[in-house]
């Protein structure tokens, strides 16, 4: 079942959701968080995705009521 961004979604204990199901095919982690901090462009991430410590970079923002989503690139 998927949810509207508005709709208020339960996190985990970091604040933070990454969603990297599709990295081998794509090279996009997607990461939602309602942080008070919305990451920039070109911000930076160290993610342990299948086994392997990737850096990845903001490439998109999107922001709804209350947090925000990004999609960071290999």
């Amino acid at each position: 079942m998927q949810s509207s961004p508005d709709e208020l979604r339960a996190f985990s204990a970091s604040g933070y959701e990454i969603f990297d199901d599709d990295f081998a095919d794509t090279g996009e982690v997607v990461i939602w968080s309602r942080a008070p901090h919305t990451p920039r462009l070109g911000d930076r991430f160290n993610i342990d995705t299948h086994g392997a410590l990737r850096e990845l970079a903001v490439d998109e923002i999107r922001t709804f009521r209350g947090g925000w989503s990004v999609t960071c690139r290999a």
